[in-house]
């Protein structure tokens, strides 16, 4: 009986083994250190210098730097912003003034969560830029227990950089590989509310911003800035993720006009005041300076997009190279 348990259990293993699905970049070593990664990141307190090693060794194992046509395909997904570590102190790659945690939104505002999905281009889409997929950057935002929420969304085309792009040292960090993209960002979408009914408007500069795939597997996929060398560990999600797919709705909805959104926001602030002043101070002072905030941010065409942010500034001249203008 002991040795038929053993041969069953061999045979199972070897079954289970042989039915897991291969990746050319996906190895037994891999997913265990894909995990320790995703574990670390998830650490009250991560360590950059242990993530720094694995990050390294996930690197090392990427045999897809070659120009075939479908190596963008393992990419798509949706991912949740895990892990960022940036090259400068300053700067802050994952929601610009919305998430910084010395600005006045963070004072207000409460980061649900952050996503960053590589998604197929819309069927009815017309490609006129050589794009293979379609970046969408979401910041999940919230005050008042959810009461209140924002989110905020980039979405933009995905284009190939050239193989010249990719090795020009003037411009990246380092040589990029194969799978290095220029995302070309239209306005930020702000949205106020769970559904978007009355302000939902994109406000801001469109961007352009460089980021390349140094990694990927069925858990995660490591991301490096460009131009930046800000590094990036996004941990991929469920297809059934709520949060992960709240921004389709959104994204469909029909645009607020500027003027509708100012009035909205100009109604809900003295809501709030009015609130405060019967007592409710929490919840009205937080609707009343949201409101104001958000205000602010669309009167000024911001969208919360920093002022020293250099994305503006190289979508500017792509647009300059391409001819079109604003």
């Amino acid at each position: 009986l002991i040795l038929i348990s053993l041969q069953c259990a061999s045979a199972l293993s070897y079954t289970l083994q042989s039915s897991a699905p291969r990746n050319s970049r996906l190895w037994s070593t891999s997913i265990t250190t894909s995990e320790k990664v995703l574990d670390a990141v998830n650490a009250e307190i991560p360590d950059d210098s242990s993530l720094s090693k694995m990050i390294k060794s996930l690197e090392d194992e990427n045999d897809g730097d070659d120009d075939a046509e479908d190596r963008f395909k393992p990419l798509m997904g949706l991912y949740d912003v895990s892990y960022t570590k940036t090259v400068n102190p300053r700067d802050n790659p994952v929601g610009g003034k919305w998430t910084r945690t010395t600005g006045f939104a963070q004072k207000i505002l409460r980061t649900r969560r952050t996503f960053q999905h590589i998604l197929p281009l819309n069927d009815d889409t017309i490609n006129k830029n050589g794009a293979i997929a379609q970046a969408v950057n979401i910041i999940s935002l919230e005050a008042l227990l959810g009461i209140v929420r924002l989110t905020v969304i980039l979405r933009g085309d995905a284009v190939p950089l050239s193989p010249e792009e990719r090795t020009n040292t003037t411009r990246v960090f380092q040589p990029l590989t194969s799978r290095a993209v220029k995302a070309l960002f239209d306005p930020p979408r702000v949205v106020l509310g769970r559904t978007g009914r009355f302000v939902n408007i994109n406000i801001g500069p469109r961007t352009s911003v460089w980021l390349d795939s140094t990694y990927c597997d069925e858990k995660l996929r490591i991301g490096m800035g460009g131009t930046s060398g800000t590094r990036f560990v996004f941990g991929r999600c469920s297809d059934d993720d709520v949060e992960a797919n709240e921004f389709r709705t959104l994204l469909q909805r029909r645009p607020t006009t500027k003027k509708k959104a100012l009035v909205i926001l100009g109604a809900l602030g003295s809501t709030g005041i009015f609130g405060f002043v019967k007592s409710l101070r929490i919840a009205g002072g937080v609707l009343a300076v949201t409101s104001l905030f958000l205000g602010a941010l669309i009167a000024t065409s911001s969208g919360g997009i920093e002022d020293d942010d250099r994305s503006v500034q190289f979508r500017k001249e792509e647009e300059t190279r391409s001819g079109i203008t604003t």
